[in-house]
């Protein structure tokens, strides 16, 4: 698969340029005073710098997949040990980890159609035969999902809450309906909660882990703190554990253990919810303003999702329409969208992806006005 999202953060830094293409998270609201104590704090105790600075554990710092685990108990409604919880550079780092696991050239794969781009791209490497199972307003067709399941596929990937491109999240009707066909198959569910803490009035539901053992549950840093210091984190079942090892162990031996060591002070100086709190009221408040630019400027041929929380608002325009046509005179006009045609398996040619998290508000204010501008072109 091409690589669209590396290619559009480099041009997305180019002079003059209004970026709403990435997943990149707002960079105003990292805590950049609370990260910097909680850095100082490693270095206070010289028996601790020096174990940041040193080889680690192949499954992480012991006291961050505590937090970790416990957070998953008060908020995510399951129980997990600190065992089965293992840290990694980011969880795009788990994508190829589980690749290596359960895919040989020609396996079947089910995947969301859309779904998000990253993860297609790893998992591609691998060679499976994507299956495709369409979105609808709540979540998956359970149908077609329970049609795929038939034909044996090793893994299903899903971003259950506010899916990149997609802005939907699952139903509590889809999210145990999802539940029940995996428990009944022998495939094994790859759940993405990169978003998970970014609903605007908190989590949607309970994570899909939380209802059957039969998934794999990644999880990361990235959007809520800080993508720079890479780390995620994946947790897997019982049977897992010592092949995740061994994985890890050949492909990277652990992931960066300075950064886990800061995280760790960070998560101890901070209250998760109040500092969450912030990100999704400006999140909510980002998105309400794009929204009604969007509603002012665009003509009402065109449709949107109204997002619940995440990054994104998934434009479509008209039925039979190229998309890509709208990118590359959105780009003439120093404005870089995401074409949504890579993040389908089939069809998407009428799709746009918009992150309304990245931009200042005058960015987005300008950003729409050149997107309304590039729409008459286009």
């Amino acid at each position: 698969m091409d690589s669209f999202i590396m290619k559009l953060i480099a041009v997305s830094k180019e002079k003059g340029m209004i970026s709403f293409a990435t997943g990149l998270p707002d960079k105003r609201l990292f805590d950049t005073e609370g990260l910097a104590k909680a850095a100082l704090n490693v270095f206070e105790d010289e028996d601790v710098a020096r174990d940041a600075l040193q080889y680690s554990t192949i499954n992480g710092l012991l006291p961050l997949r505590e937090k970790i685990a416990q957070r998953c108990r008060k908020e995510m409604s399951f129980n997990v040990s600190e065992e089965n919880i293992f840290v990694i550079n980011g969880s795009q780092e788990c994508f190829d980890l589980i690749g290596k696991m359960f895919i040989d050239r020609g396996d079947r794969m089910v995947v969301d159609d859309p779904g998000y781009l990253g993860a297609l791209q790893s998992f591609s490497l691998y060679g499976p035969s994507f299956i495709g199972v369409p979105m609808e307003e709540d979540g998956p067709d359970t149908e077609r999902l329970k049609g795929s399941l038939k034909e044996h596929p090793k893994l299903y990937y899903s971003v259950p809450d506010h899916q990149n491109p997609s802005g939907i999240s699952y139903s509590s009707e889809k999210r145990k309906e999802v539940a029940e066909l995996l428990s009944g198959s022998d495939c094994m569910m790859v759940e993405d909660d990169a978003y998970g803490e970014l609903g605007f009035d908190g989590r949607v539901g309970p994570p899909i882990r939380s209802l059957t053992d039969n998934v794999i549950l990644t999880g990361s840093f990235s959007k809520i703190i800080s993508p720079g210091m890479r780390i995620g984190w994946m947790i897997v079942p019982d049977g897992m554990t010592e092949m995740t090892m061994k994985c890890i162990e050949s492909s990277s031996l652990h992931a960066n253990s300075f950064s886990q060591n800061v995280m760790n002070c960070f998560l101890e100086r901070t209250d998760m919810n109040k500092y969450l709190g912030k990100i999704r009221k400006e999140y909510k408040r980002k998105s309400k303003l794009m929204l009604d630019l969007m509603n002012d400027h665009l003509p009402s041929e065109l449709r949107w999702n109204t997002p619940t929380g995440g990054m994104f608002i998934l434009l479509r325009t008209k039925e039979g329409t190229d998309a890509m046509r709208l990118y590359e005179a959105a780009l003439r006009k120093k404005l870089v969208v995401m074409p949504g045609r890579p993040f389908h398996i089939s069809g998407g040619e009428n799709t746009i992806r918009l992150n309304y998290a990245t931009a200042d508000d005058e960015g987005i204010k300008e950003g729409i006005r050149r997107l309304a501008s590039a729409y008459r072109e286009f």
